[in-house]
């Protein structure tokens, strides 16, 4: 993006000497797209034709015009104390007037502590899906948070009334916001510092303004977890600070792409997009992922230089995310050649005792190794990354009318060589403490939904015409040759489900993961349903519905937080009902979108109205499907003989 090269850009505003216009007259939207804004008023030219909802920086002066602003200085004036001399109170209250206009606690605070916020939010934020339940219930649960960032975000007590927000301290040790972002988010994506580090940092004056935009993604995500709500004032916070960074700062790395995870994962795809192509351009023009990056941005601090290190590897791990979830297959980040050292274990990084790092050479050269020595389990979630780019690579050497058994044999040495090399003692996906690594479950995720991908099309598995509804679902293939290692194929696909659902039924509870594994899921639910379609029958069948019925539970805790998830959710009920036979109520639940990419109308803010817009129903096709229109697209089990039962018990 033009954004990094261009050094006019690279400051909140420009100089004024030179005549240029302010940036600080552009609306949020226009400065957080790096567009030019006419700065008009209440909604600038390019909102209003894009139909975007339009907000400006609140003025230094808390946006009043001069009679007010004197009006305003008069009261506060007013309720000084009698001791104050008439000047020195003035000045005081303009600079706490000031302060409190600058960092409004009510970026914070529930939206429903301010009258005039708690409509503003509601109107702005209605759902895409009429999801119902949990979802309509969202607005009345409103946690109360402890006032420990009052000392940055509330109006300053009369002893700091001449010092500036800016300057003052970052205190984040009881913010109920932070401490929800590092107890149901950090864990899946574990790049930020540890919090009692982070803490350290931000004593740092000069550190405080480079981490705003972080704190402030940080506070958004966390946010969603404690209220399971959207706020749009924490949003507009997250798009000021990262407008007003520096726009080649490391840090700013790490905010995009958390804030593109959630953008995502809330329905705003084409904000999240460029959040994500952001973080990857910048990460790349700094040089991340070379090994002296970590060292020379460190400052000899070595949890610092960890984070680094782990910066890089979660943003190509993601990158990885996106290109399956959303089916192109193709990761940005595939070719570049890391030196980056690897990652290592998350006890070791909580305690900031960071070991000499093993490198990407070591982890590739491990079969070799006499010791059999382990790695940490971020190394093993990266490798489980590589090892399925590598293998989209080659099966995509060739088109999919020459596909061939030797070509999925070539892509399942790579997949089966992590598998194989996997310590069985040293990193079970289950502690004995009852805790999941929640690294290696995502990394089991990855290799046994490549499988399941990989074999499917080649497998007895075939693909129903309803799996179009799945916004998760691959383009359903039209003339993939019968292979004649069919048989085999079949009963990978199987494995891998069994190992997927081996992986959800583990004994931990809330389940609670990294909302990627929602396509994860939703692959091997749709190839358990084609098996339940033509396949299974009795016990094995009954048995296999339950498993349906977790992985749909297991949606459903997800979608809680996450909107796409929740729609996913409802695409995989829309499947299994037609797929197993289940008679439907009908209602709008059976309405959905159905898209190649999944898309939610643009994100959640759109309202109700619009969101009907951008929702086709897909009632009238399936109605036109009868009970010979949904065979259709099963090919028969012909003469394939499996002994499916050690499978379905052992599960």
């Amino acid at each position: 993006m033009d954004f990094i090269h261009n050094p006019a850009l690279r400051k909140g505003t420009t100089s004024v000497g030179r005549g240029a216009t302010r940036s600080s007259l552009a609306c949020l939207p226009c400065r957080s797209r790096h567009v030019k804004c006419d700065g008009a008023r209440p909604r600038c030219s390019r909102c209003v034709e894009t139909a975007t909802e339009c907000h400006y920086t609140k003025s230094r002066r808390g946006g009043l015009d001069r009679a007010a602003l004197a009006e305003r200085r008069k009261q506060l004036a007013a309720s000084a104390s009698a001791s104050t001399s008439a000047s020195a109170s003035a000045s005081a209250s303009a600079s706490a007037f000031v302060s409190a206009e600058l960092f409004d606690s009510s970026l914070v605070s529930p939206p429903r502590t301010s009258t005039s916020l708690s409509t503003s939010t509601s109107a702005s934020t209605s759902p895409v899906l009429d999801l119902g339940g949990a979802h309509s219930q969202h607005l009345d649960k409103q946690p109360t948070y402890r006032s420990a960032s009052a000392s940055l975000y509330a109006s300053p007590s009369a002893s700091t009334l001449s010092v500036s927000p800016r300057d003052r301290p970052c205190a984040i040790e009881n913010d109920d916001l932070i401490e929800s972002y590092y107890k149901n988010f950090h864990k899946f994506h574990p790049l930020v510092v540890p919090s009692t580090h982070l803490a350290r940092l931000l004593q740092d004056p000069n550190k405080q303004q480079n981490l705003a935009p972080l704190v402030a993604v940080m506070r958004f995500i966390g946010h969603l977890y404690a209220s399971q709500e959207w706020s749009t004032p924490l949003k507009l916070s997250v798009e000021g600070c990262l407008a007003e960074a520096t726009q080649t700062d490391p840090f700013l790395v790490q905010s995009r792409l958390l804030y593109s995870i959630a953008l995502f994962w809330r329905g705003y795809t084409a904000d999240s997009k460029r959040e994500m192509d952001a973080a990857t351009l910048l990460a790349l023009d700094l040089g991340m992922f070379r090994h002296e990056f970590a060292a020379d941005h460190g400052g000899g601090d070595a949890v610092l230089i960890e984070s680094w290190r782990r910066t890089w590897w979660v943003l190509y791990v993601v990158d990885g995310y996106y290109a399956g979830t959303l089916g192109y297959l193709k990761s940005a980040l595939g070719e570049i050649e890391a030196t980056v050292e690897l990652p290592c274990e998350e006890f070791e990084y909580e305690s900031g005792e960071i070991p000499e790092p093993r490198t990407l050479e070591d982890f590739d050269c491990r079969e070799f190794d006499l010791d059999d020595t382990s790695f940490s389990s971020f190394a093993y979630l990266i490798g489980a990354v590589r090892c399925v780019v590598l293998a989209w690579s080659t099966a995509q050497r060739l088109p999919t009318k020459q596909a061939s058994a030797h070509l999925i044999q070539a892509a399942d040495s790579i997949v089966e060589g992590w598998l194989l090399l996997l310590p069985k003692d040293s990193k079970q996906v289950l502690n004995q403490s009852g805790e999941i690594d929640e690294l290696m479950f995502q990394a089991h995720l990855v290799i046994h939904v490549s499988l399941i991908n990989a074999h499917r099309p080649l497998s007895d598995l075939k693909f129903n015409p309803v799996e179009e509804v799945s916004s998760c679902a691959r383009e359903i293939p039209s003339d993939t040759p019968k292979s004649a290692l069919v048989n085999v194929h079949t009963v990978r696909v199987l494995r891998s489900v069994e190992a997927q659902i081996r992986l959800l039924a583990l004994p931990a509870r809330p389940f609670s993961h990294t909302p990627f594994v929602t396509c994860m899921i939703s692959e091997g639910s749709l190839a358990l349903l084609s098996a339940c379609h033509f396949m299974l029958r009795g016990r094995e069948l009954a048995v296999a519905r339950d498993q349906i019925r977790m992985t749909i539970g297991c949606l459903k805790s997800l979608g809680e937080v996450w909107l796409r998830t929740a729609r996913n959710l409802q695409e995989i009920q829309i499947i299994a009902r037609h797929v197993l036979g289940v008679g439907s109520k009908g209602g709008a639940s059976d309405t959905v979108k159905s898209t190649t990419n999944p898309i939610l109308s643009g994100g959640e803010e759109q309202t109700a109205s619009g969101s009907d817009a951008g929702i086709s129903s897909i009632t009238s096709t399936l109605s036109a499907m009868d009970a010979t229109d949904i065979s259709y697209g099963w090919c028969s089990l012909g003469d394939l003989d499996l002994d499916l039962s050690q499978w379905m018990d052992n599960s």
